[in-house]
C-alpha cells in the first residue's frame, strides 16, 4: 500500500511551482524563437526582392538594348533589300501555316 504521509501538501505546491516555472521559460524560450524565426523571414524577404528589382532592371536595359540594336540593323536590312525581306517573310508565312494547317486536323 501506498504511504500517504509521503505525499505531502509543501511536495505538491514545489512540483506544482516547478511545473509552472518550467512552463513559462518553455513558452518564453518558443515565443523567442518565433520572433527570431521572423525576423529572419522579413530579411530573407527583403533580400530576394531587392536583387529581383536589381536583376529586373539590369534585364530590362539589356533587353532595350538588345532590342533597339536588332531593330536598327532589320531597318537597314530592309533598307537594302527589299524583296528579299518581302520573300523571307512570304516563304516563312507560308510554312507556318503549313505547319499550323497540319496540326488542325
Amino acid at each position: 500500500m501506498t504511504d500517504i504521509s509521503s505525499f505531502i501538501p509543501s511536495d505538491v505546491t514545489n512540483a506544482a511551482d516547478g511545473a509552472a516555472k518550467t512552463a513559462a521559460e518553455k513558452t518564453k524560450r518558443a515565443k523567442e524563437a518565433a520572433l527570431d524565426a521572423v525576423k529572419a523571414a522579413r530579411e530573407t524577404a527583403t533580400e530576394v526582392a531587392q536583387q529581383t528589382r536589381t536583376f529586373a532592371t539590369e534585364k530590362a536595359r539589356a533587353g532595350a538594348a538588345w532590342t533597339s540594336e536588332k531593330a536598327k540593323v532589320a531597318h537597314h536590312v530592309a533598307e537594302d533589300h527589299p524583296m528579299g525581306v518581302a520573300l523571307g517573310a512570304f516563304a516563312i508565312g507560308l510554312g507556318l501555316g503549313f505547319l499550323i494547317s497540319r496540326n488542325a486536323r
